[in-house]
């Protein structure tokens, strides 16, 4: 049962902590004063920074399935590292195909979130009133449609998580020059934006306290396990 747990352990260790890490920025943005801006891009990036250990340790978990390995028995890296050096070939295919579908998956969800603000914290009725006057101020001719703002051709879509006053604005238009200038122009005036009523803020805020207590726990469990041993 120790061999187990000194596996387990290290591998809650690698999991929780990106992800609790991004619970807490994700936390202290929600409980802020104002707004918080962020693009698209960079939003997908922390996403898959805080979920980068769970991604590791199940490419780990899948290649030791692959070559039928009891990786939490005491020598189950030992064996581990015996197939490779084997050169069994689906201890190798595995991880490189796990690779292309994670690299793949990512590429797919950045090119998604290009041209796209994430709003954190943010009411929405000035949302809506912000973005409409950006779009006068560039004497573009609109109207709004539902969550789009249209010439004929679409220029802005919004997508609303009330529970969390979180707001995702894409910009449409084809014009790579308009679209630059709109979003300077819409991170000037969301930032400044009054907050929005978040109800989602204090179950967040529990998360992130049970995400921190879980990795503190798988702490001194690695520390009580080296000790034993």
């Amino acid at each position: 049962l120790l061999q187990d747990w000194a596996v387990l352990v290290p591998g809650g260790i690698l999991c929780l902590t990106p992800i609790t890490m991004y619970l807490f920025w994700l936390s202290s943005v929600n409980r802020g004063e104002r707004p918080v801006v962020v693009s698209g891009v960079w939003d997908f990036v922390g996403l898959l920074a805080s979920l980068s250990g769970f991604i590791l340790c199940v490419g780990v978990l899948l290649t030791a399935l692959s070559a039928n390995l009891p990786i939490t028995s005491q020598k189950g890296f030992a064996n581990l590292r015996q197939a490779w050096s084997n050169g069994q070939v689906m201890l190798a295919v595995m991880p490189i195909a796990y690779l292309l579908l994670v690299s793949a998956c990512a590429y797919l969800a950045l090119q998604s979130r290009r041209n796209s603000l994430y709003v954190y914290n943010i009411d929405e009725q000035k949302a809506d009133a912000a973005i409409t006057s950006v779009l006068a101020k560039h004497g573009l001719d609109v109207k709004r449609l539902g969550n789009l703002w249209s010439d004929g051709r679409g220029l802005v879509e919004t997508s609303y998580f009330h529970i969390f006053s979180h707001i995702v604005v894409k910009l449409l238009g084809s014009d790579l020059r308009l679209n630059q200038e709109l979003e300077r122009d819409l991170r000037d005036v969301l930032v400044r934006q009054p907050v929005g009523e978040n109800l989602g803020g204090p179950w967040l805020t529990t998360a992130t306290v049970s995400a921190f207590i879980s990795t503190i726990s798988c702490v001194l469990l690695t520390f009580v396990i080296a000790w034993r041993r």
